[in-house]
Formats: structure tokens, C-alpha cells, sequence
């Protein structure tokens, strides 16, 4: 029976003169393609009715007219000035009320909220000006809005301008470039 030949004559072992060879044991089988199809139905559905959107870091509220006749009158001593260098140097200074600046301040990022309160303080109508070196990294923009984000003012008034060489002469007498 070892050699697996059916049709060979009987050896006369087990009942009746007639050997009986046992059937293999099958395992079980679960057929996994439905389960499958299941699968890829479901997340087709949920690719489909789920609404895909990126994170957005602010919502900038853009004003509506001409540039050029809409122009806002600002006092300058109600002006912050905030520079970010190329090297992620933070420099605070007030405008004055005969158009010039105070002295560039250079702190630390850290320490940029607390800068701010104690400027608002001073002074309720404070308008921040952002200037960032073009080659300054977007992660420093981020840190300045969140330290902004951060400070305890009662109104968060900004704007974002890109910082010319003009500021860059005024930041090397402060020990900036």
C-alpha cells in the first residue's frame, strides 16, 4: 500500500479481507474574495463621500478697493515695527510721532509675546508691521504668528510686508546682518 496502487490485489488485512486506507484530513478553507470585494467596496464609499481638505494655517481677510486711493492714515508712534532676519533674529522697534523709529530691540523668539503685551499696553491702537527677509524660513513666519496668537491683546492688528534694504542699513546698526 505504500506505493499508492489502488489495483493491487487485497493483502486480506482489516475487516472483511479488505484494507481501508484512511481519507487525509482537509484543513479549513475560507474563501477570502468576497471579503475582499467587501473591503474595496467600503473604501471606495468612504474615499468618495469623505470630504478632503488642507489644513490651512489662517484665514486672511483681504481688503476690498484700490490700493491707491484707499489708502489707511496711521500715526507712526502707533507703529511696532517686527523684523525677521534671514538668521531667524527677531528685532522690535516703535515708530515715533516725527516719522523716524526708536532703536531696534533684538530678542528672542520666545520672548516676542510678552514684548507685545507690554507694547499694547503702552499703547491700545498699536499696529504690528511684519517685515521677513526673503530668504528667512517659513518656519519663522509660523513662530511669529504663534507667539502673536499667544500674546494677550485685545485687538490683533498686522500687516506683512517684505523687508527692503532700507531696513536691512537700519538693523546693521543694531548689531542685525
Amino acid at each position: 500500500m505504500a506505493g499508492g496502487n489502488f489495483d493491487a490485489p487485497d493483502s486480506g488485512q482489516g475487516r472483511g479481507g479488505k484494507s481501508y486506507k484512511k481519507p487525509a484530513q482537509r484543513g479549513v478553507h475560507i474563501d477570502m474574495t468576497p471579503m475582499v470585494d467587501v473591503i474595496m467596496l467600503l473604501l471606495t464609499f468612504f474615499m468618495l463621500t469623505t470630504t478632503l481638505s488642507a489644513p490651512q494655517l489662517m484665514n486672511i481677510n483681504l481688503p476690498k478697493g484700490d490700493v491707491t486711493k484707499d489708502k489707511v492714515k496711521l500715526a507712526a508712534n502707533n507703529i511696532l515695527f517686527v523684523r525677521v532676519t534671514d538668521k531667524n533674529e527677531v528685532f522690535v522697534s516703535r515708530g515715533k510721532e516725527d516719522g523716524s523709529e526708536s532703536n531696534a530691540e533684538k530678542i528672542g523668539m520666545k520672548e516676542l509675546s510678552a514684548k507685545l503685551e507690554a507694547e499694547h499696553k503702552i499703547n491700545e491702537e498699536t499696529v504690528i508691521i511684519l517685515r521677513f527677509d526673503r530668504k528667512a524660513k517659513y518656519s519663522s513666519l509660523v513662530d511669529v504668528f504663534d507667539e502673536i496668537n499667544r500674546a494677550k491683546l485685545k485687538d490683533r492688528r498686522y500687516a506683512i510686508q517684505p523687508m527692503e534694504e532700507v531696513d536691512k542699513e537700519f538693523l546693521k546698526a543694531f548689531g542685525g546682518y
